[in-house]
């Protein structure tokens, strides 16, 4: 017998990007709305830890509220870390002056900032950490990343949402990170992303709390 898996996003792409990634590891993924939740979580954590950890355990306290102690729960977040920026803007992509930004404004923000660095010198990556648990269980953290430049102009195509996929280059690609989006899906699985780096180190982890609960 298996336990639901809820993925605790509210984002229909990143809903959409790891529930297909899950059916390839036989795992079926739930989201909020399949079992009634509608939650606002506040990302206020000052590190991507603390705004993984947060939506978890807030979609924890939510379900045992609703009686539903065996649901497994994953959350995560993302950020992009410069090197030349000295890990900026880190979690603050969409905030990264300290209100909220329109992409075509980060981008900009982002070649301001890097105008004149050598391009041996514009090296960046893209972190996700997860949080994972089930209700009376401590919280396992996994963390995945992905090495890239950014470009010294962005490329044409935008994702609304995701201005960095403009800039963000992976050289052992040759390609945008957003670019992957709009290969057949027999190719992508070629690409790993961050987000996958750290869905794999915590797979061992979500089928033992899936299938017995350990």
């Amino acid at each position: 017998m298996t336990r639901p898996f809820l993925y605790a996003t509210t984002n229909p792409g990143k809903m959409m990007e790891i529930r297909n990634l899950m059916r390839t590891f036989d795992l079926d993924l739930l989201a909020p709305q399949d079992i009634g939740l509608d939650l606002d979580v506040a990302e206020d954590g000052t590190t991507l830890e603390e705004n993984a950890r947060l939506k978890a355990e807030a979609y924890l306290d939510a379900l045992a509220a609703a009686g539903r102690d065996d649901v497994v729960v994953m959350a995560d977040d993302t950020g992009l870390e410069i090197d030349a920026l000295g890990g900026e803007p880190g979690i603050h992509v969409r905030r990264w002056l300290g209100y909220t930004m329109e992409d075509e404004a980060i981008i900009d923000l982002c070649l301001s900032k890097m105008a004149g660095i050598a391009p041996a010198q514009r090296g960046a990556q893209f972190r996700t950490v997860i949080a994972l648990g089930a209700p009376g269980m401590p919280l396992k953290l996994f963390d995945g990343t992905l090495r890239g430049v950014i470009q010294e102009q962005p490329g044409t195509l935008r994702i609304p949402g995701f201005p960095f996929e403009a800039l963000f280059s992976v050289p052992e690609w040759g390609m945008l990170l957003g670019e992957i989006h709009y290969l057949p899906a027999e190719q992508k699985a070629a690409y790993v992303t961050h987000r996958e780096h750290a869905v794999r180190r915590a797979l061992p982890a979500i089928r033992a709390l899936v299938t017995n609960g350990a």
